[in-house]
């Protein structure tokens, strides 16, 4: 087993500069920029993509990202990275991040799951500068020592954990195409409204079908407050970067005694966590499990209701028109990042249709949304699998020859 330095395996290159490339320069339709934000697992986050035109890619082609590179995150997570597959072959990475392409000598998944090592995760950590936010760079990143075993082992390696990742992307694959159906089918039921044969009639936000009617949602849910006196003494801190896309990430979750004289809000079975700070349509999620052993940051928004069905209303809230709504709100407040607060979503109008069409809808939720949490528990296991054979594959505590 030999240790090489980064820089002799691959080439680290820092996104461009930002009198390079502008926010002004981005375009509605053009090539996508990889930004901190969509790296984190081995493929990118593929929201709020930004993107320049060809003229700019043609401008900055030194950017530009071949499958079997890798990105890291160059300020705030830098343990952070995802890698480029054949799908996001040609796309660009920002001035936030790094770039590393590497050489033959190294199977380029393998490189990937070298980074994705806690003891390498931890050191990256431990090399960044700057007590605010910290922040690593090429030199930085190029003297970082990984072990590199003969090709055919690497390779060997990279089958075993791809496979895992290979089914943990399916799964969320599967999961991505049943939100798209459960959106089309809101779409065609309470915008097209063909559900139903009523008469439209007119109201303050438009023709509806006879029968039918709108509420604000201060009317239906409210907001729980910060709470100063917990009845546990062990419980469980969600902080915002704990939700993604509407997932749990547990492996992130810390206890309350790790973080004294913080702020936090108690959350139910069924509750809704929602950001209050960007990038709002990340983070949000759907309290499914029991939670009487958690408590969340002040930044997560609770919205709890007894007045409607939760799963309802959180299809509601996660529907891409009311997320869009909700950004521009968040960026129209003064501050230094976006915010929302429960005042925006208290006067979000939302449609209620009569009581059999609303019964179906919400039969239609429980069972698709049991078999997304279904499919979600496996790749809790998978993942888990997983990250326990990483540290043994990599280190050859467990051998591979006859696998």
């Amino acid at each position: 087993m030999r240790y090489k330095q980064i820089s002799e395996v691959a080439d680290v290159q820092t996104g461009p500069f930002g009198s390079q490339l502008h926010k002004e320069d981005y375009v509605s339709v053009g090539t996508p920029i990889v930004t901190v934000e969509h790296l984190g697992s081995r493929i990118f986050t593929e929201q709020n993509l930004p993107q320049v035109s060809d003229t700019d890619k043609a401008r900055l082609s030194k950017y530009v990202l071949k499958e079997g590179d890798i990105v890291f995150s160059r300020v705030g997570s830098v343990d952070r990275c995802s890698y480029v597959d054949k799908h996001h072959d040609g796309w660009m990475f920002s001035g936030r991040c790094l770039r590393v392409r590497p050489y033959d000598v190294v199977d380029s998944l393998f490189l990937y799951y070298s980074f994705c090592l806690e003891k390498t995760k931890e050191h990256i950590r431990n090399i960044a500068v700057g007590a605010t936010m910290p922040s690593i760079n090429t030199k930085l990143l190029g003297e970082v020592e990984i072990a590199i075993p003969e090709l055919e082992t690497q390779q060997k390696i990279v089958a075993i954990l791809s496979s895992l990742d290979d089914r943990i992307e399916l799964n969320q694959k599967i999961n991505d195409n049943l939100e798209q159906q459960l959106a089309t089918i809101y779409k065609s039921w309470y915008q097209d409204f063909s559900i139903t044969n009523n008469e439209l009639v007119e109201t303050e936000y438009g023709l509806i079908p006879q029968g039918w009617h709108y509420s604000l949602l201060g009317e239906l849910c409210q907001s729980i407050s910060i709470t100063h006196k917990f009845n546990k003494d062990n419980l469980i801190f969600l902080n915002t970067g704990d939700v993604e896309d509407g997932r749990f990430l547990h492996s992130n979750f810390m206890a309350v005694t790790d973080m004294p004289g913080q702020a936090k809000k108690t959350i139910a079975t069924n509750d809704i966590l929602y950001s209050e700070i960007r990038p709002i349509n990340r983070h949000f999620a759907y309290v499914n499990f029991p939670a009487d052993d958690y408590v969340v940051s002040t930044k997560l928004m609770v919205i709890r209701t007894k007045m409607f069905d939760s799963r309802r209303l959180y299809h509601y809230l996660t529907s891409d028109d009311i997320l869009t709504e909700l950004q521009l709100q968040a960026e129209s407040r003064s501050g230094t990042f976006p915010q929302i607060r429960f005042d925006n979503v208290s006067k979000l109008p939302i449609l209620i249709a009569d009581k059999q069409t609303e019964g179906a809808f919400i039969d239609l939720l429980h069972t698709v949304y049991s078999q997304i949490e279904h499919i979600n528990h496996e790749n809790e296991k998978l993942a888990i699998l997983r990250d326990s054979l990483l540290p043994k594959l990599m280190s050859g505590e467990i051998d591979i020859k006859g696998v």
